[in-house]
């Protein structure tokens, strides 16, 4: 069950008019922060349409407080509208997610299912529903926020070289294929999302004496993400820099600051709480994978039912080309070298890194397998765990 076309209804859900969507804003502003993804997601869609999303309510909403969006990411195994979904509800009304199980109009829980980030208490009822049914993936990352980003201007600059010419400066569309190839979950986001993120919201460099050293940008779900540094940049204090310089300016564009960073990168935690952010809770990023499922072969995916999302990535693509001729070189071009080292999220101690020869960031044939493993739940419980970063 594919759908090559917008759904105006599911069997519990049904999809929202444009000028319903404040009303939205309106219902997840009632629950923030544990709305906060969902929140900043539906802003960044409203103010800039950073991507086309479509978003449901519950049939009998807002006394039934559960809403959706499709796709859950920009990018998914084969690509479909309805593959992936984002999702939240309160807390308190866990008991509204036996909807989203029994969906089987807008969801296919026969085949693979990717789940974006949603609170660990979500994840967790969700999981339960599901046990039995096949083995679940998960990607675990905290929420921290920064309440009060006047703060983070009080923070002194670790001790950067003053032998180079050191400036934070805006990221240009030329960026975003190698931000993209070195961001770790970038096989659930696109590099069509990076040119529209570095158009529309907050991206942001370090450049020393005019090269690239290190960079961050603000995802279409509200989060400063993908920081990450050139390994001879290492160890300056950009990344200090850098993070306090898109602090302010996510604020000041009327959002709220936050990342998203592995439980175990203690040294982004240590870099944010400098910068006055604090831990909210846990959010999972979860694949559903049922029992006895075979892998679908590219051959047996029609291409009408990638209509909808193909569009979206070729009209990007000729939007970016259209005022920057030059974001897409020819591959004969490029020519590449491999500095080794570890992906990690927000890290920019341990980041992989590939370059080309010159300046500019250019992408790569080949990346190591995603950080997760295939688990099964027993009595609600994960047998395993393998956290990748994003």
């Amino acid at each position: 069950m594919e759908c090559p076309v917008v759904l105006e209804r599911g069997r519990n859900f049904r999809l929202l008019a444009s000028e319903e969507l404040p009303q939205l804003l309106d219902f997840l502003s009632n629950y923030l922060p544990e709305s906060l993804k969902f929140h900043q997601t539906l802003l960044t869609y409203m103010r800039n349409k950073v991507w086309e999303f479509h978003f449901y309510v519950a049939d009998d909403w807002p006394q039934v407080p559960l809403c959706l969006h499709f796709p859950g990411m920009t990018l998914s195994c084969h690509g479909l509208l309805y593959e992936s979904v984002g999702a939240f509800c309160p807390n308190q009304r866990l008991d509204c997610l036996e909807l989203l199980r029994q969906e089987d109009v807008l969801l296919d829980w026969s085949k693979p299912l990717y789940i974006n980030f949603v609170h660990s208490e979500i994840a967790d009822e969700l999981m339960r529903l599901y046990e039995g049914h096949g083995s679940v993936e998960r990607v675990l990352g905290d929420v921290y926020a920064c309440d009060e980003p006047e703060k983070s201007e009080e923070v002194l600059d670790d001790d950067v070289p003053t032998d180079i010419d050191v400036q934070v400066l805006p990221l240009k569309a030329e960026h975003a294929e190698g931000i993209h190839e070195l961001y770790p979950a970038n096989d659930m986001e696109c590099h069509e999302l990076f040119l529209r993120l570095i158009k529309n919201l907050s991206a942001a460099g370090v450049f020393a004496d005019g090269r690239l050293a290190a960079w961050m940008v603000q995802s279409y779900y509200g989060a400063m993400f993908s920081m990450q540094t050139k390994p001879e940049y290492r160890r300056k204090g950009y990344g200090t820099k850098l993070a306090r310089f898109l602090t302010r300016r996510v604020a000041e564009n009327g959002y709220k600051p936050f990342v998203v960073i592995r439980p175990e990168n203690e040294a982004s935690q240590s870099l944010y709480k400098k910068l006055s952010f604090r831990k909210l809770y846990t959010i999972v990023r979860m694949t559903f994978i049922p029992n006895n499922h075979e892998p679908m072969k590219n051959d047996q995916v029609d291409d009408v039912d990638t209509t909808i999302l193909s569009e979206d990535l070729v009209n990007s693509i000729r939007q970016q080309l259209i005022l920057r001729p030059d974001v897409i070189e020819p591959q004969q071009q490029r020519t590449l070298i491999k500095i080794d080292g570890d992906k990690d999220v927000d890290n920019e101690e341990d980041v992989e890194f590939f370059t080309k020869i010159e300046d500019a960031l250019e992408p790569i044939d080949e990346r190591s397998e995603e950080d997760s493993i295939s688990v099964a739940p027993t009595n609600g419980q994960m047998t395993g765990e393998v956290v990748a970063g994003d």
